[in-house]
């Protein structure tokens, strides 16, 4: 049998990497009643190269804002997971910089809030900047090459390469608009501002948010952002998460010279541009929103919005009396909190705003709230 990287062995371990976040969800469940076949089946058509993506869900969040999400089908979200499994490794370990903050093992944004807390002592500027429509308006044929320059270097046998790229090219190049299933309130779709929907792109440009391969195609189009701001710019300290990138200097005039070279590059390297409305450069000690923080060169606290988004569901907790998804939920506030100022801001939300039925899930250890599991 011809080697592969679509093995029994593979296919398993990406479908437990998948399920650990999607077991209890309905395609996840139905997969799992006849694992054995459903993983067999997957095999075939990866190893003969008639694997062709699920039709996709399509339906509308609207909380932090409107989004559009093309959900994969659960059979090729594990697909998804052979792959960055693969090939993962390859930009983590010489590639990606170390200030690139999303999606990554041990560097995520809590890491970026640290890092960005150290810029914001040392440098008394710092910019702050958006990519417009950024997942909409990836260009695939420019993702496509960045990925085979990487692959085709490796010292790997050129089976490795062909099923890499094959499987590369079959993901990327998936059209998500065609024949996909609408879930939700339709009215929904009205709240999407121009040009975030997919079905609004050209058929060679945009990704789905949220696939597990969207997330890292991101950085791997962006990381060519990052080495022209610390390699070519020689930006003393730069961070980013998804689209949203910091660039620090003590120098307001440096940060403007840059952010201009910054978007002639995005449209001739990336076919990108900057989002004209949410920019700005101010000094540090202002303060600067990242990932859900404030931060100032003396300290981190949460941003309003976020509270206000937890007292939300607090109160919608509270009344529909979902004692287990309250604590989950709140566990994973209070998480992010912990990473603040926020001893006294938690105790309030304990004390002041959970029903006494949540509240009895609650053991209070220092300043440190750890809700029951």
């Amino acid at each position: 049998m011809p080697e592969t990287i679509f093995t029994t062995e593979n296919l398993i371990k990406a479908y437990l990497d998948c399920r650990k976040s999607k077991r209890q969800t309905t395609n996840a469940l139905k997969y799992e009643l006849d694992l054995e076949n459903n993983l067999d089946t997957l095999r075939n058509q990866l190893a003969s190269r008639t694997y062709e993506p699920s039709r996709s869900i399509r339906f509308i969040v609207t909380v932090p804002k409107p989004r559009e999400i093309f959900a994969a089908d659960f059979s090729d979200r594990v697909v998804h997971h052979v792959l960055i499994n693969e090939i993962e490794n390859l930009w983590e370990k010489d590639i990606f910089i170390v200030n690139s903050y999303a999606c990554r093992k041990e560097k995520g944004h809590h890491f970026g809030v640290k890092r960005v807390f150290i810029f914001a002592k040392n440098y008394q500027y710092f910019g702050q900047f958006d990519i417009a429509n950024f997942f909409s308006n990836i260009d695939k044929s420019v993702l496509f090459k960045l990925i085979k320059d990487v692959v085709v270097k490796q010292k790997k046998p050129d089976w490795w390469k062909n099923d890499i790229l094959w499987l590369v090219r079959a993901i990327i190049f998936n059209d998500p608009t065609v024949n996909y299933l609408y879930k939700g309130n339709p009215g929904l779709v009205n709240l999407l501002p121009k040009g975030k929907s997919l079905l609004d792109q050209d058929k060679g440009t945009g990704l789905p948010i949220g696939n597990l391969t969207s997330q890292f195609f991101a950085n791997v189009y962006l990381n060519e952002l990052d080495h022209y701001v610390t390699e070519n710019l020689k930006i003393p300290a730069y961070g980013r998460y998804v689209d949203d990138f910091l660039v620090f200097c003590n120098n307001k005039r440096e940060i403007i010279k840059a952010r201009n070279r910054i978007q002639i590059f995005l449209v001739e390297r990336l076919k990108l541009i900057l989002h004209p409305k949410k920019q700005q450069i101010q000094l540090t000690c202002h303060g600067i929103p990242f990932v859900g923080y404030f931060i100032k060169p003396w300290g981190i606290t949460i941003r309003r919005n976020v509270v206000r988004t937890a007292k939300n569901k607090i109160y919608r907790f509270n009344k529909s009396g979902e004692v287990r998804k309250a604590v989950v939920s709140l566990n994973s506030y209070f998480g992010h909190f912990g990473k603040a100022k926020s001893a006294h801001l938690r105790k309030h939300l304990i004390e002041k705003h959970l029903c006494s039925e949540i509240k009895s899930q609650i053991t209070v250890i220092g300043n440190w709230h750890h809700l029951g599991s």
